[in-house]
């Protein structure tokens, strides 16, 4: 809250605050002494508990009244200058129909195996992604209109969707998982920052069992009011898919030896084959009959394809030639990838240290 009282915004800007019908007292004094002087300011009080959820969902639906809402959790801290950040998105806002919402937050890792995530290095402060964001998006209610529609028809054939493994795995009242289908379903994608304007304490809660995770969500907070150029869609190159996936478009853009095949695109190894419908794929999987290789030695990863670094770590090949195996190489390998200058053995005791500390009482 105190990081939304500093912020550099110019506008009016109303703040609703919506408190679980169970708040505790002490929460809910706090946000009756909160001084909010550049608009409305409104506590709403749910009749009951709705859980994370649903009271996501009814955030959500203010839109519909308001036109538009940023939500916010509850455990997010906010840049000075995410204001700044939302104007000048304001023509893909207003314009881009591809776009189902703005998120705030930079996804730093691969959520499938925690490695960096990098974008193509360019000049675009904006890069698009079949991904939903709990860490701060901003809507309208004609993006999200079309969402609510494609949830009351929902059957929860999760199953009839690609959605990574630590997706599959959710609950299926996650509001983020019925997202992930409709972004699918619709072929929309979230904007999101090169750099993030929102990180995420990741404070004990339904989500949050373990503070030993409490590193793993921070994403640098993006401290000036200047910013790249933030691209429609169509002209932009860091498009990505569910599994971080770069577009196979962009492949093609950048590198035309690819303009004679249709792809799909798995460098990181974590799609399903059965879920693959194109002839071709370009993987980090074995293949046993490769057309083109490529070796992994630039980063980050992407940029092996994109100026040919000839090799024989990924492969485009007919998706019927490659092994089901998830991923090619070690957990050392990978490590070292993203890690070269990390001795192993620190590693370990550091590891062992985390471990051994959950049973010291302090």
């Amino acid at each position: 809250m105190q990081s939304l009282l500093r912020a550099n915004l110019i506008e009016e800007v109303n703040l609703y605050i919506s408190c679980e019908g169970n708040v505790a007292e002490d929460v809910l004094d706090y946000v009756k002494h909160i001084k909010w002087s550049l608009g409305k300011f409104e506590i709403i009080k749910q009749s009951e508990q709705l859980g994370v959820d649903k009271h996501n969902h009814a955030c959500m639906r203010m839109a519909e009244k308001l036109g538009s809402v940023l939500v916010l959790e509850d455990d997010l801290v906010v840049s000075p200058y995410f204001g700044t950040y939302l104007s000048g998105c304001s023509q893909i806002i207003n314009s881009e129909s591809t776009v189902a919402g703005v998120g705030l937050y930079r996804y730093s890792i691969i959520e499938q195996n925690h490695f960096p995530f990098n974008l193509i290095p360019n000049d675009e402060f904006l890069y698009y992604q079949q991904k939903a964001c709990s860490k701060g998006t901003f809507y309208t209610w004609s993006m999200l209109k079309p969402y609510f529609e494609f949830s009351e028809s929902f059957n929860g054939d999760f199953q009839n969707y690609h959605l990574p493994e630590n997706v599959q795995k959710w609950g299926d009242e996650v509001w983020e998982k019925s997202f992930y289908c409709y972004l699918q379903e619709s072929d929309k994608y979230v904007a999101y920052p090169r750099y993030s304007l929102t990180s995420d304490f990741a404070d004990f809660g339904v989500h949050m069992k373990k503070q030993t995770l409490k590193y793993v969500h921070q994403s640098e907070l993006y401290l000036s009011d200047q910013f790249g150029s933030i691209n429609e869609f169509s002209k932009t190159d860091n498009i990505y898919d569910a599994f971080y996936e770069v577009s196979p478009a962009t492949l093609q853009k950048l590198n035309k030896k690819l303009l004679d095949y249709e792809f799909e695109v798995d460098l990181y190894g974590h799609k399903s084959l059965k879920h693959i419908k194109s002839e071709c794929l370009i993987s980090s999987k074995e293949s046993s009959k490769p057309i083109i290789g490529w070796e992994r030695r630039l980063k980050p990863e992407v940029n092996n394809v994109l100026l040919d670094q000839q090799g024989d770590f990924y492969t485009l090949a007919k998706t019927s030639d490659f092994s089901s195996n998830n991923e090619r190489g070690v957990l050392k390998e990978n490590f070292l990838y993203y890690f070269p200058d990390t001795k192993l053995m620190s590693l370990l005791k550091m590891k062992l240290s985390e471990v051994f500390s959950r049973f010291i009482k302090r």
